[in-house]
């Protein structure tokens, strides 16, 4: 058992909690335990990636280390013509996200896998890869996220990542541009900033 939330079996109290929130005009509601990220409301650096995030009419989207599925969930119910791969090295964390899909209605167009990363996905490539980098999982684990991400997007697909302006900026910024030349700002906005290559 890890005491953090990016391992397969982490640390819980058991504590639950249900998070209701209102994205795109729905009324969603998740519920949340200890051992997952941002678990007891709505993580700020998700909401601005979760709104801002350039999601393709009728593509195939990965929500890469999804959590308890705000963001991927969120994305499904706006946006019911286009598929969602969410996934996640937590089991915790995997288990309430297909519980969630089933409350909020999106279990149609959704599929939920548990695993490191892409490792769960074989040969999927995606038009969208969305993600809200484990900082504290440290820089292997980030450059591996960013690395691999181009064996699983389509020719003209994206990577669209949030991070916070103090702490993680400048080395996904120098990751983004060694792997991809070049990135773009897609917003800025409650200490984060959400990048997407171009």
């Amino acid at each position: 058992m890890s005491s953090h939330y990016y391992s397969e079996k982490p640390i819980s109290s058991g504590k639950t909690t249900i998070i209701q929130t209102i994205q795109f005009g729905n009324r969603l509601s998740f519920k949340s335990q200890s051992g997952i990220f941002g678990w007891r409301k709505v993580d700020k650096g998700s909401e601005l990636l979760l709104n801002n995030a350039i999601i393709p009419k009728d593509g195939l989207v990965l929500d890469l280390g999804c959590g308890y599925g705000f963001i991927g969930i969120a994305l499904a119910k706006a946006y019911p013509e286009s598929r969602f791969v969410l996934t996640d090295i937590n089991v915790l964390a995997v288990k309430l996200t297909k519980e969630n899909c089933k409350t909020n209605g999106v279990s149609k167009n959704t599929e939920v896998k548990q695993g490191h990363l892409y490792e769960p996905l074989k040969d999927l490539v995606f038009d969208s890869i969305i993600a809200n980098p484990p900082l504290m999982a440290g820089k292997k684990i980030l450059t591996e996220l960013v690395t691999e991400s181009k064996n699983h997007l389509q020719e003209n697909g994206t990577l669209q990542v949030v991070v916070p302006k103090k702490k993680g900026l400048k080395s996904m910024q120098k990751l983004l541009t060694e792997i991809y030349g070049s990135f773009e700002v897609l917003a800025k906005g409650s200490g984060f900033w959400v990048l997407k290559t171009e």
